[in-house]
């Protein structure tokens, strides 16, 4: 009975907390087709997608050193 009042209770947050965020952003909605075509050619600059994939193989190493062993 516990875990279902707490599952109960974070599913009544969890609605709350994004029926209000909606709330909040819903006049910027119209806005976010053009926010999207100015973010495309940041998104698919050769920069941009090193990074992602340096940000990716560090998480990845350091995954695999800290399973590797104790420390």
């Amino acid at each position: 009975m516990k875990r279902f009042l707490l599952l109960l209770g974070v599913g009544i947050l969890g609605f709350l907390v994004v029926a209000s965020l909606y709330l909040l952003v819903e006049p910027f909605l119209p806005m976010l087709p053009g926010l999207m075509a100015s973010l495309l050619p940041i998104l698919t600059s050769r920069w941009f997608i090193a990074g992602v994939i340096g940000a990716a193989l560090a998480i990845i190493i350091f995954l695999a050193w800290a399973y590797s062993g104790e420390w």
